[in-house]
C-alpha cells in the first residue's frame, strides 16, 4: 500500500511538472546580467550563483556538488537551437572544460551526499527527507501555499536503543531522488528551438577545490563561440 501511494505521488508530481513553466523568467535584455555577449543570431547573459544564492533559489542542496550558472538567450528575430552541448565551464586558464550535468545525474549524486535519514536515540526516533508538496492553505497564515519540493523532518517515540541508525529503504531513496530531479529539471535552461528569450540554470559538477576559482563560460551556438568571464 505504501509503495502504491508513493507511485501515485510520483505520477502527480510528473504531471504538475509538465504543466509548470520551465526555466526562469528572463531579464529585460542580455546586458542586464553580470556577464553578457553578442552573436549574430542571439545575445547571451549569464549569472554565477554563489553558494548563498543557490541555497535561496533551490531546496535541493545543489551547491554541495555543483557550480550553478543562470543563462539567458535572446534570439534576434530568428530561431536558435538551445543545447547543453553548446556550453562549457572552465576554470580560468585551465585546458579542460566541464559540460553541464543532467538533473538526473545531479540528483543521484546528492542522494548519496545528503540522503534523508532515520535515527533512534533514547527511544526517540527522528527522520528527515525530501518530497513534493501540493498546494493548499497554510493553517498558520491562512495563505495558499504553492506546489514544490520540500524537506521534511520530525520525531516520535520509538522502541529502538539509543544510538541505533536505521538506513533508508529503497522506496524512500527513490522518492527523494525523484523529487530532486523534479526541482532541478524544472528550473533548468529550456532546451530545443527558441524564437523568444529563454533562461534557466545549468549545473556543472565541479571538484570542491575548484569551486571558488574564477570561471569562464563558453557558448558555441550556431557556429559562433563567445567566452563570458563570470564575476
Amino acid at each position: 500500500m505504501k509503495l502504491i501511494k508513493s507511485l501515485a505521488l510520483l505520477l502527480i508530481c510528473a504531471e504538475l511538472a509538465a504543466q509548470s513553466p520551465k526555466g526562469t523568467a528572463p531579464r529585460a535584455s542580455a546586458d542586464k546580467y553580470p556577464a553578457h555577449a553578442e552573436q549574430s543570431r542571439a545575445s547571451i547573459g549569464a549569472l554565477l550563483l554563489s553558494r548563498k544564492d543557490a541555497r535561496k533559489v533551490f531546496i535541493t542542496n545543489v551547491e554541495e556538488c555543483c557550480v550553478v550558472v543562470e543563462v539567458a538567450l535572446f534570439p534576434k528575430g530568428t530561431r536558435v537551437n538551445v543545447s547543453v552541448d553548446d556550453f562549457v565551464l572552465r576554470v580560468k586558464g585551465a585546458d579542460i572544460g566541464i559540460r553541464p550535468a543532467s538533473a538526473e545525474l545531479i540528483a543521484a549524486d546528492l542522494v548519496e551526499i545528503v540522503p534523508g535519514d532515520r535515527t533512534t536515540q533514547a527511544g526517540v526516533e527522528t527522520h528527515s527527507g525530501i518530497g513534493y508538496e501540493h498546494g493548499g492553505i497554510d493553517p498558520a497564515t491562512g495563505q495558499r501555499r504553492p506546489n514544490g519540493v520540500v524537506y521534511s523532518s520530525g520525531a516520535g517515540v520509538g522502541v529502538g536503543v539509543g544510538g541505533k541508525t536505521t538506513p533508508n529503504n529503497t522506496e524512500t531513496i527513490r522518492y527523494d531522488r525523484r523529487a530532486m530531479e523534479q526541482e532541478l529539471s524544472g528550473k533548468a535552461l529550456p532546451l530545443g528551438e527558441a524564437s523568444a528569450p529563454v533562461s534557466g540554470y545549468l549545473y556543472f559538477s565541479v571538484p570542491s577545490k575548484d569551486r571558488k576559482n574564477v570561471h569562464q563560460l563558453e557558448y558555441t551556438g550556431n557556429g559562433e563561440k563567445v567566452v563570458l568571464n563570470l564575476p
